[in-house]
């Protein structure tokens, strides 16, 4: 902090002196202004800036005991300094007495002045950097309340008071790209470490386009920041500035930003907050921009009626319960190339998500997969937005609890299959003689017709038709051979109304008719 100083002395060669023999560049001084009595030093202070008042007791106009008093009641924060002469000690006493801590006797010591303007500057320093902390927090506690209530803020919680040379506002929202990826590499104290250099870049890019900022941590990946501006930034300006805040480094990926309109009414805040994080959303559908605007959010923000296509699902539904992890992987290629030809932001492929878990805990219902604590937290758990903000973090996320359901509902899959396909061995032997149907097995399962067909495909590598058949042509060639049955009664006996067809099934599958299969059983030595 440079501290400013105005000189005050009716003698100019004094005030000149004072002004141009100094160092005051190395003690981390200026002199902004002289006055040659009090009335001139008040009329520079209401027009420059001023920390430090360097005054002469006995001037002509108005002495520096009045300009002292003056000083206490309209800008108490302005130290003051007298510079008194030994007969002047009862002059200095009364500036004292009115809160003047600092004095030197005339002729001044150089190396005194200096020893005692340094002091004064640290003590300056540090009390504006507590009084930058109080008004920092009170900014913290007025945005935290803005964004917790909805914009609904409670009587009595308001801003601290707006600087006066700030003439608009805006939001920034940031967040790292790729985020729900890099943090499950990074450590929790890389990842706070990461947090602080990240608020401290986009501090220092809006402190070069002439801001004031205020920035609290809303995620872990939604840095919320309030600008002040005392000038006005341009679009260009600001891109600049934020894409080199933007660029990755060694311990961080992309950082990518929102920014709001521009405002002036505090009372709009909530609107333009949400407007920021809106839009820095949009991010991951934009993998070349890093900066982007509330304007933008319009022109990308479309109504999706139908997130995935009735295809995709049913594709998904036999990967998953029928099929392999290789076929999981296709539809879920299939699923991501759709999303990016048909310009799918992040919200819109976290929805279809949504969507897509409701689609399997149908399936599910009607399957005899036992709904385990595992699969239920798979399929009731959300997504975060900001953290699975970008298309590779969505895609890893819903791979990864893809693989999961799989995994889960297979091993379940194959630990009842084998309890299953005993019954249904057992129910089949029972019961081939007559017209038994698929359907009529399942609802003896207490399984839907379409599950049981997968199950039995999955477990015995063909269909129940078929199956059926083998059985009863099994039991037909048992009786051919063991019995002086004639053919058509053995075909009723094992469940065939229709005698042609069963020599045609009997013949496709040994080869030879049942009359032939039985002269061979006949003349074949047991």
């Amino acid at each position: 902090m440079t501290i400013k100083l105005l000189i005050v002395d009716d003698e100019p060669i004094i005030c000149r002196g004072l002004r141009e023999t100094i160092p005051w560049e190395t003690i981390d001084a200026e002199v902004t202004g002289e006055a040659s009595d009090g009335a001139e030093a008040l009329e520079l202070i209401d027009r420059l800036p001023v920390d430090l008042v360097l005054t002469d007791i006995h001037m002509d106009g108005m002495d520096g005991i009045a300009l002292s008093k003056k000083l206490r009641e309209l800008y108490p924060q302005i130290r003051i300094m007298i510079l008194s002469g030994y007969d002047d000690f009862e002059y200095a006493r009364q500036a004292i007495r009115i809160g003047v801590e600092d004095y030197l006797l005339k002729p001044v010591d150089v190396d005194e002045l200096m020893a005692m303007v340094k002091r004064i500057g640290g003590e300056l320093t540090q009390e504006a950097e507590r009084n930058k902390g109080i008004v920092r927090d009170g900014w913290l506690h007025w945005l935290n309340h803005l964004l917790n209530s909805g914009g609904a803020l409670s009587e009595g919680i308001r801003p601290p008071a707006i600087p006066a040379e700030v003439r608009s506002f805006r939001f920034l929202a940031s967040q790292l790209e790729d985020y729900a990826i890099w943090a499950e590499e990074a450590a929790e104290e890389e990842q706070q470490t990461v947090r602080q250099t990240w608020e401290q870049s986009v501090h220092h890019a809006l402190t070069q386009l002439g801001c004031e900022a205020v920035s609290f941590f809303h995620h872990p990946n939604l840095l919320i920041t309030l600008c002040m501006e005392a000038k006005e930034n341009n679009r260009e300006q600001l891109i600049a500035a934020l894409s080199d805040a933007a660029s990755p480094t060694a311990e961080r990926p992309w950082t990518l930003f929102g920014v709001s309109a521009e405002f002036h009414d505090l009372n709009g805040a909530y609107a333009h907050c949400e407007a920021a994080i809106a839009t820095v959303q949009l991010g991951g559908a934009m993998e070349d921009r890093t900066v982007l605007f509330q304007e933008e959010i319009a022109r990308r923000q479309k109504p999706q009626a139908l997130l995935t296509s009735v295809e995709i699902e049913k594709q998904l539904l036999n990967a998953l319960f029928n099929g392999s992890i290789g076929e999981l992987e296709e539809v879920l290629e299939k699923l991501m190339a759709q999303s990016r030809e048909r310009e799918y932001l992040p919200a819109d492929m976290i929805r279809a998500a949504k969507e897509l878990k409701i689609v399997i805990r149908r399936r599910l219902r009607t399957s005899s997969v036992e709904l385990t604590d595992e699969i239920e937290a798979l399929l009731s758990g959300d997504v975060d937005p900001y953290a699975c903000n970008s298309y590779r973090a969505l895609e890893a996320r819903i791979r990864r609890e893809l693989l999961s359901l799989f995994t889960l509902i297979q091993a379940s899959v194959n630990g009842k299959n084998h309890w299953t396909i005993d019954r249904v061995k057992k129910y089949i032997e029972a019961h081939y003689s007559t017209d038994l149907k698929a359907s009529e097995v399942a609802a003896w399962l207490k399984i839907t017709p379409n599950y049981f067909s997968i199950v039995f495909n999955q477990s015995f590598g063909k269909g129940f038709a078929e199956y059926l058949n083998e059985v009863r042509i099994g039991h037909a060639k048992a009786f051919l051979s063991g019995t002086h049955d004639r053919v058509f009664e053995i075909a009723e006996k094992v469940g065939y109304n229709d005698y042609k067809y069963f020599c045609s099934m009997f013949k496709s599958n040994t080869g030879v008719t049942p009359t032939q299969y039985r002269k061979l059983a006949e003349t074949t030595p047991t």
